[in-house]
């Protein structure tokens, strides 16, 4: 039951660094756009740190899905865990 409660605090931290790399890649994104000069611009420079960015945040969306589920699934085991041995554990 120790275990499933910590998995789920886990997956609760991988959740909210997820979202934080999501705000993050955001971030970089519009400062892109933002630093972007109106004379001599690099667009093979700019679509290479558009195409990071974008890989940046597609891959945070994914970690958190997978986080999600992570935590779907401990928190499902922790009350299977609860069910079996009659205990609660916010006491």
């Amino acid at each position: 039951m120790l275990v499933s409660a910590i998995a789920t605090f886990q997956a609760i931290n991988a959740q909210h660094r997820a979202g934080m790399a999501m705000m993050q890649s955001n971030n970089a994104m519009l400062s892109s756009i933002r630093n972007v000069g109106a004379g001599e611009t690099n667009f093979n420079a700019l679509h290479q740190q558009d195409m990071k960015n974008e890989t940046n945040s597609v891959k945070a969306q994914l970690m958190y899905q997978m986080a999600s589920a992570w935590k779907k699934h401990a928190e499902a085991q922790l009350k299977r865990d609860i069910k079996n041995q009659g205990i609660d554990y916010k006491a």
